[in-house]
């Protein structure tokens, strides 16, 4: 088990081996998500850090992931700090009703070729991105509109190695939030928001 502390909250997560763990990108999102409230949803949660962190500024949160090793973790790591999560097992939006008012997604964002993927079948889903990195991210604006509150705000994460999206559904703005440079990629947080 693992402490973090983010914006001032103590947070305990265990990990998994099938599970993607909280890493530069996770930290960065969790710390952008200052102004978060109403309903919130977390896709892809992995551990359920983020997810955590908002149940513990009392949002009520739904987390999903398709990985059913990282739903367990995310449950598991949520009664160790004493919050209670929603947990759904699904791809993106599917089967998800809103609307919510703070939606956050750290996607698969690494650019990844069919050569590169292995034999973990949750490493590749939490890493591969697709040929450009961005076939995640594009599936996730492609169903925002559908879930996010009128004065809601989503949150995404992006990476240098892919970029992010071109085109954004109409009636939505985008704006960095946050940024981190590692030492091969520039990390980003963007947040999303009716015009």
């Amino acid at each position: 088990m693992v402490s973090y502390n983010v914006q001032g909250t103590e947070l305990r997560i265990s990990g998994h081996p099938e599970v993607y763990g909280p890493s530069d990108d996770t930290l960065l999102l969790a710390e952008a998500v200052g102004d978060a409230r109403g309903r919130a949803l977390e896709i892809g949660t992995g551990s359920g850090m983020v997810a955590i962190y908002l149940a513990k500024r009392g949002l009520e949160v739904a987390a999903t992931d398709i990985n059913p090793h990282a739903l367990r973790l995310a449950r598991a790591n949520a009664r160790i700090n004493g919050v209670e999560l929603a947990t759904v097992r699904c791809d993106i939006f599917d089967g998800i009703r809103g609307p919510f008012g703070t939606i956050v997604f750290n996607p698969p964002y690494l650019p990844t070729s069919p050569d590169e993927l292995t034999s973990d079948r949750w490493l590749d889903a939490s890493v591969n991105g697709g040929r450009d990195g961005l076939q995640f991210s594009g599936r996730f604006l492609d169903g925002l509109k559908d879930h996010l509150c009128r004065d809601g705000a989503a949150y995404i994460v992006s990476s240098s190695l892919s970029g992010f999206p071109e085109t954004i559904p109409e009636g939505l703005a985008v704006n960095v939030v946050a940024e981190k440079k590692l030492e091969f990629e520039l990390l980003a947080v963007h947040r999303i928001r009716w015009l």
